[in-house]
């Protein structure tokens, strides 16, 4: 066998993890894409990126891709600046975006994000709003294809997918299921 062909050129290289909440739901996505990344480049049989775990505005030169978590403040679905350093034009930016209730509130929030991406010349590629997010931490040490975390774990795996084949992973909106709001409540 050969020697494996050089990934394209679209294909994510270096994956900045921006933590813009700090908030153990944010950590929670986050922690379960950087675990999941590595898992679905190799079945694809793509090479693994290097995953590099980056602050709000560090500077994010080098990386080719960003996948951002933030929480957005109870009722607050406005963003103002874009949680991301110095990151080169064209840079693809994904976004993880954690609120409590109904995710569908924070559809004006992913447009803002585009909205920013698209004045800072980086590529909006789309988003995953997860509701009731504070039941993530509880749920996290459950099996990821359990039945309370199956909903999250299945959407964030379609943007992760999405990540590594450079390509948009649209809008999705998603909560965890009843079995964990039944099972899994935070005390």
């Amino acid at each position: 066998m050969g020697a494996p062909a050089d990934p394209s050129p679209q294909t994510p290289r270096h994956v900045a993890l921006v933590d813009a909440s700090a908030t153990a739901p944010t950590s929670t996505l986050l922690a379960d894409a950087a675990e999941a990344l590595p898992v679905y480049a190799w079945l694809a049989g793509a090479e693994e990126p290097k995953i590099e775990n980056a602050r709000p505005g560090e500077d994010l030169a080098g990386c080719d891709t960003v996948l951002l978590a933030l929480e957005l403040e109870r009722g607050d679905e406005r963003i103002e600046r874009l949680p991301v350093g110095h990151a080169s034009a064209e840079v693809r930016v994904y976004a993880l975006v954690c609120t409590e209730g109904d995710p569908e509130v924070a559809s004006r929030a992913l447009t803002a994000l585009e909205r920013c991406c698209e004045e800072r010349g980086l590529s909006w590629m789309g988003g995953l709003v997860v509701g009731d997010a504070n039941l993530l931490p509880h749920i996290s040490g459950r099996p990821r294809m359990g039945w309370a975390r199956r909903r999250v774990s299945e959407a964030v795996d379609q943007l992760l997918i999405a990540l590594l084949a450079a390509e948009p992973a649209g809008e999705r909106y998603v909560r965890p299921s009843r079995y964990a709001h039944l099972t899994c409540r935070p005390r």
